[in-house]
């Protein structure tokens, strides 16, 4: 008995019938294919569906459907682009077999190396300085013994106390002298300033003198009371003249009110 698999369905054909014996009528009546539609395969491998002498009758017989195909060149194009594209070397986006990227495994591996140096760094650093304390700390080789050496230089420090201390008293009593100045100064200002007020105060008492000019008796006012004797027109230019000069002679007699 064969038994035909097509889109997850199967169809079985019984011993001595007629689709049995015609397989490619079966599938055509079964799926509506004609023989040049789709291609058969038994175990993986493409099989005639006519030919009974290959095919296995416990083995399932599949169908595949033929896709139409193009007219060609497309492996011919990406080989072209293929070739125009720059190889690279650059690997670290790829998996290892664990499924880690290469490139957390690369920067794993810099950071541990970065880290060790450092440490190495500041091992060097370490004893470096203990070097160092160590010669500090220790005796020097060369050893310098002189008496009046040491006589001196003792006596130089107590020269020098001597000295700065006796510069603070000197600076002392210069303070205390120009604080003696500055309130002896003080005093003087202040004293020419009580002075100064003093000598205003008396002078704003005296009487000014009256400087002003006394004004002169005003004019009392005379009426004309009438004509009096005249001189006459004959009188000569002289007479006139003298009269105007000493001023005696007046037209009228003035009456004082």
């Amino acid at each position: 008995m064969y038994s035909i698999a097509y889109g997850g369905e199967l169809l079985q054909l019984p011993v001595g019938s007629e689709g049995e014996c015609n397989i490619p009528l079966a599938i055509e009546r079964w799926t509506g294919l004609l023989p040049s539609e789709y291609y058969c395969t038994q175990n993986g491998r493409r099989v005639s569906a006519a030919d009974h002498g290959n095919l296995v009758p416990d083995v399932p017989l599949r169908v595949c459907e033929r896709l139409p195909g193009g007219k060609g060149g497309f492996g011919s194009m990406l080989r072209a682009i293929g070739a125009q594209i720059e190889k690279t070397t650059n690997r670290e986006a790829c998996r290892d077999l664990s499924g880690r990227r290469l490139r957390d495994i690369n920067e794993e591996k810099r950071l541990k190396a970065y880290l060790e140096k450092q440490q190495e760094a500041e091992d060097n650093e370490r004893v470096k300085a203990e070097r160092k304390i160590a010669k500090l700390l220790s005796k020097p080789k060369h050893e310098f013994h002189d008496k009046e050496y040491e006589h001196a230089r003792s006596e130089l420090v107590v020269a020098a106390d001597e000295a700065i201390e006796e510069g603070l008293q000197k600076a002392i009593v210069l303070e205390m002298e120009q604080a003696v100045k500055d309130a002896v100064t003080a005093e003087v200002a202040v004293t020419t300033k009580t002075a100064a007020d003093t000598q205003a105060k008396d002078s704003r008492k005296r009487k000014l003198p009256d400087t002003k000019s006394k004004k002169a008796p005003a004019k009392k006012g005379a009426l004309w009371l009438g004509v009096g004797d005249l001189s006459s027109s004959s009188e000569t230019d002289d007479d006139s003249t003298d009269e105007s000069s000493d001023g005696a002679v007046a037209k009228g007699k003035l009456v004082a009110v």
